[in-house]
């Protein structure tokens, strides 16, 4: 659990310096910015989460289901690694 609490740490600084550096392209006027997160907000990021699983977890068939389940600390860091890029 330990680990799994530095991981989120890890990740809210990566989305943390994410948005800065968006934020800095968009003041030198850049047209395009794209960031690694795919998400700008929570709630984005939720629901990408909830795509993911769909897609990669839950359906028949699914590439990543024997992998998310059963649930354990490092399946949910898969989960949000996972969710953190997908659109």
């Amino acid at each position: 659990m330990r680990d799994f609490a530095a991981y989120l740490e890890i990740m809210a600084d990566d989305f943390d310096a994410d948005r800065a550096e968006c934020e800095r392209q968009i003041r030198e006027g850049k047209r395009f910015i794209e960031g690694r997160w795919s998400s700008v907000n929570i709630g984005d990021f939720l629901r990408a989460w909830a795509r993911w699983l769909q897609d990669g977890g839950i359906r028949e068939g699914a590439p990543f289901g024997e992998d998310i389940d059963p649930l354990s600390w490092q399946s949910l860091a898969l989960q949000i690694h996972a969710a953190h890029l997908y659109e």
